[in-house]
């Protein structure tokens, strides 16, 4: 898919000094998580990313040529308990993830968002894996591609029975 970036988005691109990140918009039926790779919060449209840089991983991101749907894997490490329980209690299949790719200036001393995210990858959780270890405990959510749906087959046909179920009449 091709994109389109500002100059100071290009600009900072091109510089010996590259600060980007991530921010990942979970919606679940309980709420929308907003997460970022960042170790402070950001503001994005209004909305307030979480900070969790030593928390979150995100999986390499593709993208071909091809109309092939390309997935990726989200892992949460280190939570608490709140977090957690809320995570094996949620119905996540279907839920729709959203990953935003920026970049980060200091100016002031303060961070600063140069233009807007992009975002790079929209989808669905196919599947959410809670692994435990002795010291910690992740959940990894493995998150399809909408293209993911042209994979799936429709069971229309096109006999008059099939249409009266659309169209009586």
């Amino acid at each position: 898919m091709s994109r389109s970036i500002g100059s100071a988005f290009g600009t900072q691109l091109t510089s010996g000094s590259l600060r980007p990140f991530y921010a990942i918009k979970m919606n679940f039926t309980s709420g929308t998580l907003l997460l970022a790779t960042t170790y402070a919060d950001l503001v994005i449209g209004g909305n307030t990313y979480l900070g969790s840089g030593h928390i979150l991983n995100v999986s390499p991101i593709t993208e071909t040529s091809d109309t092939k749907a390309s997935g990726v894997n989200i892992t949460l490490n280190g939570l608490d308990s709140g977090l957690l329980s809320a995570g094996l209690t949620e119905d996540t299949q279907g839920m729709v993830v959203e990953i935003y790719f920026g970049l980060l200036t200091t100016s002031n001393n303060a961070d600063t968002i140069i233009d807007s995210p992009y975002e790079i990858f929209s989808g669905f959780i196919d599947s959410m894996v809670l692994q435990e270890d002795g010291d910690e405990s992740k959940l990894r959510f493995a998150v399809e591609n909408k293209l993911i749906t042209l994979e799936i087959p429709t069971d229309r046909r096109y006999t008059d029975q099939d249409q009266q179920n659309l169209f009586s009449g």
